[in-house]
């Protein structure tokens, strides 16, 4: 009975280090390639690094890329902008110069026929529409649209009498007379007497 406990014994130990020798030996000889799972660590750095700069980068990227593209539709609304001013410019001008032409050919064309009345002693020395005094004995006139400074024929369709004046006022305001002469001018007109007179007028570019 000894003997058999004795060579159990005996044969668990030595089953026992078999199993140990036999780990030993399976954990040395368990193909491990160092060098592959290297190869696999570093790539699965550098995926991670290419990853990182990715997103990293990608806002940047598309950051640039707005900023160019908002750029570029600034650049294209300005450009829009500017040639928008310039045609209105241009439109604006265009229909200026037109209404001047118009308003010249029709002042150089001005006519008119009416009653022309005439003033005196009452207003003499006083200041005129264009702030010249006014002289009784000079010949000027009184129109209420004609350009200040301006110089018009006047013709007196009774004895056909003309003299030039200078519009230098404003007026006549009251009935239906279109013109207001000084004493001087109604004078060589041959209508002081009446007071009144059936005249033409018409614009003159010069005194003479």
């Amino acid at each position: 009975m000894r003997i058999t406990l004795t060579t159990i014994a005996i044969l668990l130990s030595l089953s026992a280090t078999a199993r140990a020798e036999l780990v030993v030996s399976q954990s040395m000889t368990t193909p491990f390639d160092v060098p592959s799972l290297a190869s696999a660590a570093l790539s699965r750095d550098s995926q991670t690094l290419n990853a990182n700069t990715l997103a990293f980068a990608a806002p940047s990227t598309l950051a640039a890329q707005s900023n160019t593209e908002t750029m570029t539709a600034s650049t294209v609304i300005k450009a829009n902008d500017n040639d928008a001013a310039n045609n209105t410019q241009d439109t604006n001008t265009s229909v200026l110069d037109r209404l001047s032409s118009v308003a010249s050919d029709t002042v150089r064309k001005f006519k008119q026929t009416g009653i022309a009345s005439w003033y005196g002693h009452q207003f003499n020395g006083r200041k005129t529409a264009n702030g010249e005094r006014f002289d009784m004995n000079a010949l000027t006139a009184a129109h209420r649209s004609l350009p200040l400074s301006c110089f018009i024929r006047v013709t007196n369709k009774d004895n056909g009498k003309s003299v030039v004046v200078k519009v230098n006022d404003r007026g006549p305001y009251a009935g239906n007379r279109i013109l207001d002469l000084s004493y001087g001018a109604a004078e060589q007109l041959g209508i002081v007497n009446k007071g009144m007179g059936n005249v033409t007028i018409e614009r003159v570019s010069s005194p003479n």
